[in-house]
């Protein structure tokens, strides 16, 4: 039986960058696509294809990022379920190959790609200390720790960014799905941190295909965006010090 997966495009006056995501996720073989893109406030409201596999939640406002894919997997039907940011293109076999995963192992509960032209460890890897954040933060590094050399096609890791995961419904459904009071970042973090522990595994998978551009350098911490990361961060910190601490060695 074809796999069936929704794949959660949140938007914010993207333009053309939303068209390319979208197409690239229509064109997946493989699998059963539907695709539910939600519009977090743009201006003017974003355009989408009138066709039955593509729904458009559009929203009055932003609501963030954890707020607005919730709004986003509360549409899906599908038992998987995949969370691709507006300026990501998936290969046609990325979600056959990352579904693939997930069915071939019943404790991995989400699995993401590494990305072109990038090694693993820029978005993937240990979960991120205090120390891990800040560096990011100023600029200094753009990648995180990795858990180990990666062997063969896949390997476990503590989490995968939120640019493309692709999770179980019912591991989602689980835990309680995204921390809802976190409006932009490490929303993706927290919730590996909890998949796992809840007993789930989570992988990086080396051959699935995925385009997304590398992070951007010299972020900008002192504007109301970067300050509330830097709250965002803080409340990851409090509530995973012990699972950092465990992971972190």
């Amino acid at each position: 039986m074809t796999p069936r997966v929704d794949v959660v495009i949140l938007t914010w006056n993207d333009g053309a960058l939303l068209d390319a995501a979208l197409s690239s996720a229509l064109a997946s073989e493989g699998v059963a696509v539907e695709v539910v893109v939600v519009d977090n406030g743009s201006d003017p409201p974003a355009n989408v294809p009138d066709r039955p596999d593509v729904h458009l939640l559009r929203q009055e406002q932003n609501l963030g990022v954890a707020p607005g894919r919730a709004k986003g997997v509360a549409r899906c039907t599908a038992p998987y379920v995949c969370l691709l940011d507006s300026d990501a293109r998936l290969h046609p076999r990325a979600l056959s190959r990352l579904i693939g995963r997930l069915e071939a192992l019943p404790e991995v509960a989400l699995v993401g790609p590494v990305f072109d032209g990038q090694r693993p460890e820029e978005s993937g890897g240990r979960a991120p200390s205090v120390l891990d954040k800040v560096a990011r933060g100023l600029g200094w590094r753009d990648d995180y720790r990795r858990v180990g050399a990666p062997g063969g096609s896949w390997w476990e890791v503590d989490f995968v960014i939120g640019a493309c995961q692709v999770f179980r419904r019912t591991a989602h459904d689980d835990i309680g799905g995204l921390d809802t009071s976190i409006f932009y970042g490490p929303e993706d973090v927290d919730f590996c941190l909890r998949l796992k522990a809840a007993g789930h595994r989570v992988v990086q998978v080396g051959d699935a295909g995925c385009h997304h551009p590398a992070r951007r350098r010299n972020r900008r911490l002192l504007t109301r965006r970067g300050l509330a990361h830097a709250w965002q961060v803080g409340r990851y910190v409090r509530r995973h010090r012990r699972p950092m601490a465990a992971v972190g060695r």
